[in-house]
């Protein structure tokens, strides 16, 4: 018959209270919704509802990891960016809300491009939320290239690509940077690379240093060398007029403003997120 949802549920609570989860209540029902496909809803209305012991079993093995301090994102599989769900595993830079300015700022300028054969390059796709998100935001791009270097990341982006139905639009390239880009003129890159610094990396969470991959945050030259790189493949893959949007860290923006400008690029501009810092560049290439 197995065990009533409300004592596995409990169960659950008190593992991850007693290990200083602070939103142990929310945590402990969301990973249990994970385990039994029930809503949360259903269970909140009728926890005389049993669940069997493979369920337990599996939602207390999930309470351990999260108590080990995985992100929970990589315990349930799932991440949200933009309001939509995203499919995410280990190994995979998990989004942040900071990177949602990206996507709205490339989509608003995309929008304004009245041709119907808008072509987009997301370069350090990750899971692909940024180059997904905008193919399903801008309807006139007619295709985007989602690229990436990690074979984890590139598996995760197709099931994402898949899952969202966007395969028409989007097509995945195995690639360091622009190696494997083919040579044609895009309209718009956008960008959320890699652009810690080594001291900022060494006073990141443990768990972030712990669980997601130091290639997806870790840049050298003060955080710079994947944005220059970046910044000169696009004067060579943009289009007379087209625009690069980049994210930078919350020391950079000079910086990437002037290296930008050195590089070839015009009308260069910032944007702020949320807590005022300068969080998205962009520039238009003029040559």
């Amino acid at each position: 018959m197995g065990v009533a949802t409300n004592q596995v549920l409990k169960l659950g609570q008190d593992i991850l209270k007693k290990g200083g989860i602070k939103s142990h209540l929310l945590e402990a029902s969301m990973l249990l919704e994970h385990c039994s496909d029930m809503p949360l809803e259903r269970m909140v209305a009728h926890p005389e509802y049993h669940v069997s012991k493979n369920i337990k079993d599996k939602f207390l093995l999930l309470v351990q990891r999260r108590l080990n301090g995985e992100p929970m994102s990589y315990v349930r599989q799932t991440s949200y960016f933009y309001s939509k769900s995203y499919f995410i595993t280990r190994g995979v830079f998990i989004p942040r809300p900071d990177t949602e300015l990206l996507v709205e700022i490339a989509v608003a300028e995309i929008k304004k491009n009245l041709s119907a054969g808008v072509v987009c390059l997301d370069m350090c796709t990750g899971g692909g939320c940024v180059g997904l998100t905008i193919v399903g935001e801008a309807p006139n791009i007619k295709r985007i290239f989602l690229v990436d270097n990690s074979k984890k990341a590139l598996d995760c982006c197709r099931k994402n690509q898949k899952n969202m139905g966007l395969k028409t639009k989007t097509k995945i390239i195995s690639s360091n940077l622009f190696q494997n880009v083919p040579k044609i003129e895009f309209d718009y890159i956008v960008s959320n690379p890699p652009y810690v610094t080594e001291e900022e990396y060494r006073k990141l969470d443990l768990s972030i240093k712990k669980y997601e991959p130091k290639g997806a945050l870790f840049s050298k030259s003060n955080g710079l060398t994947h944005i220059r790189k970046i910044a000169l493949g696009g004067a060579k893959a943009l289009k007379k007029g087209g625009m690069i949007f980049l994210e930078v860290g919350y020391r950079q923006a000079g910086d990437v403003k002037q290296l930008l400008e050195a590089t070839g690029y015009e009308n260069i501009k910032s944007y702020r997120d949320l807590n005022k810092i300068d969080r998205v560049i962009s520039g238009t290439w003029k040559n």
